[in-house]
């Protein structure tokens, strides 16, 4: 199993990188495939409690963001209401552990799908379509495997890739349609 970590932990609060969003969803997808059953996932002992610790350390990390970002959000809206919800339901899950369990893998892998969506949706709020396309594009064009495909050489294939594809084209369309006519 791959072993990343979102972000270095001990750095000043004001000092710290944006939370890697795509390496926490990475992680919780690894408890939340679809054949994730307890006969189904052949994890070792080891790999459980390995699973299990690094979805903490992200919900760790990315609870406190979340709660934070709440205070740009209108008073009483219902995104306000459910983000923080969110935040109280992964407190909750981390107060309940450590079980080195499959079920509270997934139990937290869930809790942290749902606050890397309300950390996005709250941080995009201000963000332009021609802006959010082309992060969607970066973010595509740096974990796909099409993408990032290269050759012997280290020389990258171009290899046709169905998304990236159509994600460039929707950053094409929002620059066109940014610009003044």
């Amino acid at each position: 199993m791959t072993h990343r970590t979102a972000q270095v932990m001990d750095q000043a609060e004001g000092d710290r990188d944006a939370p890697d969003l795509m390496v926490m969803r990475e992680t919780a997808l690894i408890a939340l495939t679809p054949d994730a059953t307890p006969d189904a996932l052949a994890l070792a002992p080891d790999q459980v409690a390995t699973l299990t610790a690094t979805l903490r350390g992200h919900v760790e990390v990315l609870a406190p963001d979340v709660d934070r970002l709440l205070a740009t959000l209108p008073k009483n809206s219902p995104q306000q209401f459910c983000a923080r919800a969110c935040v109280g339901e992964a407190r909750g899950k981390l107060r309940a552990g450590p079980a080195d369990s499959m079920e509270y893998a997934r139990k937290l892998a869930r809790v942290l799908v749902a606050l890397c969506n309300h950390y996005e949706q709250m941080r995009d709020r201000d963000e332009t379509p021609e802006a959010a396309a082309l992060r969607h594009l970066s973010e595509h064009s740096a974990s796909c495997r099409t993408c990032t495909a290269v050759d012997g050489q280290g020389v990258n294939v171009n290899a046709q890739c169905e998304t990236g594809d159509l994600l460039y084209e929707e950053w094409r369309a929002a620059r066109r349609s940014s610009r003044p006519h």
